[in-house]
């Protein structure tokens, strides 16, 4: 062990032909392949791999020769060993007294390069997990390795959402160490789930508002996060930040709606990383004033100032009963969990959900696989000059009206004509127009909502509906609007007027191109 410690091959060499055991350990369970590796003897260890040293060797703590050399961030060792896999049988995934295999060393340091040369050997096991329930992905995230992260998400056949033994996802741990980098990463993945609540029935917002970390907040919720999720006491989002003493921090972009809504409230400059200042922002989101915890007590209930709690109700008022209309909806019914009824309503048998009964569910998309935009060449009936427009192949189902309906050669001498820039803005708005605009409304679609004048309470039924695609969401929310709203006031004109009030400036342009 002297001699792999030292580097003198030929004295190992000498060793091994007198009769030595090629593995034979001290009391720490250490072989002489352990040593070389700890003294980053390359040429030793590869002398030893080919004179056939067991490279599955547990040292006491469960160590192999692979796990040190992960360890030490040693690439050229760690090559060494992988490559004699196919001579050696070298075990991948062999887990120390922790249950840590190499790769789970690997995400530990943060050493990327050796994570990428783990990853490329066939077997390894990238959901492999440690005694506590955390993966590879889980300790990246933990430690705030945003590149080792990347890595891992690309990787085919990796749960994004593994649950450890506390019901924390790798996003909840990138989250309660406020990575901002590791959660922004993370977020741009489909795969990755926003609303998985762990044991304390928290959720990866619920766990930001805890941590303070309004960067990490506004960034779940625009890309659609529940804003009413409830942990074990059943405290949402505004419960824990109204009962926050001192300030929220780290804001990383600057969020302008935060201003607005301070400005509605009256809030001075000092108070806008408040508990109540980031109250109103997450009310705006659609968060909920009136959900009553496990104590019976509201957000609302916690604002100690009379003035404002005032204004609090007047800007977020509660939502209305669906069959009265004129007390608050505060009822849950079950299964659809809408809470769309007064306490004195819900006494009135249902056979099902008044909510579920009139909803017309629509699949978004049907028209973003089947649905193309086809140029059509259509004639002016005056000067013969051809104007292009967009029709709709699946125009049969729901009567889409094209462009040439509102729009009319600029050459024609009839008055009933106009000009593309005279009639462009009181175009019809159809179906195939919402789905190109929801695709790029992310987490603002429930503010364009409130916006174009839906009712907070259908947002969220919505909401709870389409749970797993924010599109989706968007989508039905743009179809309640079109179907709730007079044809005249379905224009062109009044969807861009919200969109660019909201600051969903994609979507605005998504919407400008159709009609250019």
């Amino acid at each position: 062990m002297a001699a792999c410690a030292q580097g003198s091959t030929s004295l190992i060499a000498f060793l091994i032909e007198s009769g030595a055991n090629i593995d034979m350990s001290d009391k720490g369970k250490n072989t002489a392949l352990h040593y070389a590796v700890k003294s980053h003897r390359t040429d030793v260890v590869a002398f030893l791999v080919s004179s056939g040293a067991n490279v599955n060797k547990h040292n006491s703590w469960g160590d192999t020769p692979l796990h040190l050399a992960v360890e030490k961030n040693y690439e050229d060792v760690v090559k060494v060993l992988l490559n004699s896999k196919e001579n050696n049988n070298l075990q991948v995934n062999l887990r120390n007294i922790l249950g840590c295999i190499a790769l789970h060393v690997a995400c530990l340091f943060g050493h990327i390069k050796v994570v990428e040369l783990l990853l490329q050997q066939n077997g390894t096991d990238v959901n492999a997990v440690q005694e506590d329930g955390w993966t590879a992905l889980h300790v990246a995230c933990h430690f705030g390795h945003r590149k080792v992260v990347e890595l891992l998400l690309q990787q085919n056949g990796i749960d994004a959402n593994k649950v450890n033994l506390k019901g924390d996802t790798p996003l909840h741990q990138a989250v309660r160490k406020r990575h901002y980098d590791v959660v922004a990463s993370m977020l741009v993945q489909d795969s990755v789930k926003l609303d998985i609540e762990n044991n304390r029935k928290r959720t990866p917002l619920l766990d930001a508002m805890y941590a303070a970390h309004l960067g990490i907040v506004h960034k779940l919720i625009i890309h659609g996060a529940n804003m009413n999720a409830v942990d074990n006491d059943g405290n949402n989002c505004l419960h824990l930040s109204i009962i926050k003493k001192g300030m929220f921090h780290s804001e990383v972009e600057h969020i302008y709606i935060l201003d607005k809504c301070c400005a509605k409230l009256g809030l001075p400059i000092k108070k806008r990383l408040s508990g109540v200042g980031v109250a109103s922002y997450l009310s705006h989101q659609g968060a909920n004033l009136y959900r009553k915890n496990n104590k019976n007590v509201a957000p609302l209930d916690l604002i100690g100032d009379a003035d404002l709690k005032e204004k609090f109700k007047v800007l977020f008022p509660p939502p209305q009963c669906m069959l009265c209309e004129v007390n608050k909806a505060s009822m849950e019914l079950q299964p659809c969990a809408h809470t769309v009824l007064c306490e004195d309503c819900s006494k009135i048998q249902l056979k099902t959900c008044i909510e579920s009964k009139r909803r017309r569910v629509v699949c978004p998309k049907c028209t973003e696989k089947a649905v193309k935009t086809v140029v059509e060449s259509v004639e002016c009936p005056k000067c013969k000059e051809k104007v292009e427009s967009f029709v709709c192949p699946k125009s049969e189902e729901k009567g889409v009206q094209t462009v040439a309906e509102s729009v009319v050669c600029p050459k024609s001498e009839e008055k009933a004509f106009k000009t593309v820039a005279e009639s462009v803005d009181s175009v019809m708005v159809e179906e195939i127009h919402l789905h190109r605009v929801s695709q790029k409304l992310a987490g603002k679609w429930m503010e364009l909502g409130r916006e174009l004048g839906i009712r907070q309470n259908d947002l969220e039924i919505i909401r709870h509906d389409y749970p797993q695609s924010v599109r989706e969401q968007g989508f039905q929310m743009l179809f309640k609007w079109h179907q709730s709203t007079d044809p005249e006031k379905r224009t062109l004109q009044i969807l861009k007027a919200a969109l660019k009030e909201t600051e969903c400036y994609d979507a605005l342009k998504c919407l400008s191109s159709e009609f250019n």
